[in-house]
């Protein structure tokens, strides 16, 4: 046995978290600072800037380049399945370090309780004004600035400040967008790649880096969590596979952190006779309520020529349909990427596979061609996506399939009324911004598979709940979640800055718990 192997299992660390993402490494930072003993379980590796094999098809070639080695498998209504690989990370620092790091907070609105056509869903058992202690220092943490929209001159191009001006003239309220790059002179606003510099805040960056620094903290590459063994009231080891060996991890308490598709699957997988169902799963909630947004993105083109070159391209929001005249429509923001083939190719794949075509290497044949002419016509607009909150549905579910690579899928339905709010968000704000002109970039409404939430949702009745408010699981004394399957409500924003917020709002009542 290797001598990493042994220090993994040697002995019982004070917290065990799986994943490394936003939400594990914020907690796990916040743990090792306190003096206990943190191991990461990471199943992907450390990745360097400058790699990337996102269009791979090999599972072996995405795990290289930091991406979920296998493709996702949803199973609609309509009994059709797809398989299609979505922009989940696997790598240390999760996701984070390939996104576009826009880091904006939830509305008050989506704390509160929400009637849909299946259910009610209480307010969430934590305040908004409470929560809101969190974003500030979660956006500390991520080094978040917001700046007023109108010290925007000089960091966004001359085409966004026409479209600023225009928008207000309209009577919206349009903003800067919070995102956590600092925009130097050397910025290349690395959106969907890694940063080199470090100038884009992610897990690794702000939270790992520094929780590694501490001695009793570790971090432990190439660890694929199997199951969690577990009696009645506690998990007693986590079984793991680590390069390749099976080995049994011990912790006074574990942290799951793995995302809103893979967490649940753990503790699905986690059956016993203790527990038939799944761990931690006496609510039968454990992997339901599955939302993601929206994913409508559009094509804006001015009255007249204007210059694009900014430092930063990433650069408005609209808040103003979040919640219009009582109607959740949603949130609007600048991509900051331009039409080009890559970005145009990314639209038909998804058009493609929503066709039945699921060969990823026909698919990057089939719109090569096709995506490079789009991109010559588009080319002098810019980018914009519209996000629609999601609503929870129970049948909305991550389940086990012993057919996938993953051991899992999930059923997923986009609702009527899903449709009809992201349509009405787009129709109002072309209205709005006239003459400048609009196109949706897909005929069919897309969702954002990197946004999954809500599949282990927090509150305080243990009947129709899977955590307790401190994201505490209501049957396992010893385990928390605290990815983005805590939320009961997905909102309209990226949930990253939800998560770290929350996982810092968490970690003092993990620390308590450890002391106690």
């Amino acid at each position: 046995m290797a001598e990493t192997d042994l220090h993994l299992s040697g002995h019982c660390w004070d917290a065990a978290v799986i994943g490394s993402g936003i939400g594990g490494a914020t907690v796990g930072a916040q743990l090792a600072a306190q003096g206990l003993s943190v191991a990461f379980l990471e199943k992907g590796r450390r990745i360097a800037a400058g790699i990337d094999t996102s269009d791979e098809v090999t599972a072996a070639a995405r795990l290289k380049g930091g991406w979920w080695p296998h493709p996702l498998s949803e199973r609609r209504a309509d009994r059709r399945c797809e398989r299609f690989f979505a922009p989940l990370g696997c790598a240390v620092g999760g996701t984070s370090i390939f996104y576009a790091a826009a880091l904006e907070r939830m509305e008050a609105a989506d704390f509160r309780a929400l009637q849909t056509a299946g259910q009610i869903v209480p307010d969430w058992p934590v305040s908004f004004a409470e929560f809101a202690r969190c974003y500030e220092a979660a956006e500390s943490l991520y080094r978040v600035h917001r700046l007023p929209i109108d010290e925007a001159r000089g960091r966004v191009s001359d085409w966004d400040l026409a479209f600023i001006d225009k928008m207000r003239r309209s009577g919206l309220r349009p903003e800067l967008l919070s995102v956590a790059m600092r925009y130097d002179a050397e910025c290349q606003e690395c959106i969907g790649r890694i940063c080199p510099r470090g100038c884009k805040a992610d897990a690794v960056s702000a939270c790992l880096e520094r929780a590694l620094r501490e001695p009793a903290c570790r971090l432990f590459e190439d660890c694929e969590v199997l199951a969690l063994e577990a009696d009645a009231s506690r998990v007693r080891s986590i079984r793991v596979r680590h390069h390749g060996e099976q080995l049994e991890v011990r912790a006074r308490t574990v942290v799951l952190a793995a995302g809103a598709l893979h967490s649940p699957q753990i503790l699905l997988r986690s059956r016993s006779a203790a527990w038939p169902r799944g761990l931690a799963n006496s609510s039968d909630q454990v992997g339901r309520n599955l939302m993601f947004h929206t994913s409508d993105h559009f094509a804006v083109w001015a009255p007249q020529r204007l210059n694009r070159n900014a430092r930063q391209k990433k650069s408005i929001s609209v808040r103003d349909f979040y919640l219009d005249q009582g109607e959740r429509l949603g949130y609007i923001q600048s991509v900051g990427l331009e039409v080009g083939a890559g970005t145009v190719a990314v639209i038909l794949k998804n058009l493609l596979r929503r066709r039945g075509l699921h060969n990823e290497l026909l698919l990057k044949l089939l719109t090569k061609v096709p995506a490079h002419a789009v991109a010559g016509l588009l080319g002098a607009a810019g980018v914009f996506a519209a996000m629609t909150e999601d609503d929870p549905m129970p049948d909305n579910r991550i389940v086990l399939d012993g057919g996938e690579p993953d051991g899992a899928s999930f059923h997923y339905t986009i609702s009527a009324d899903l449709r009809r709010r992201a349509d009405a968000l787009y129709a109002r704000f072309a209205r709005c911004v006239r003459p400048w002109r609009l196109a949706r970039l897909s005929p069919e409404l897309g969702m954002n598979y990197g946004h999954p939430c809500g599949t282990c949702r927090f509150g305080n009745d243990p009947r129709s709940n899977v955590l307790d408010r401190n994201c505490r699981t209501h049957d396992i004394e010893n385990l928390y979640v605290v990815d983005s399957s805590f939320m009961p409500r997905s909102g309209a924003v990226n949930p990253s800055l939800t998560i770290a917020a929350n996982a810092l709002r968490v970690a003092p009542h993990i620390a308590a718990h450890l002391a106690a």
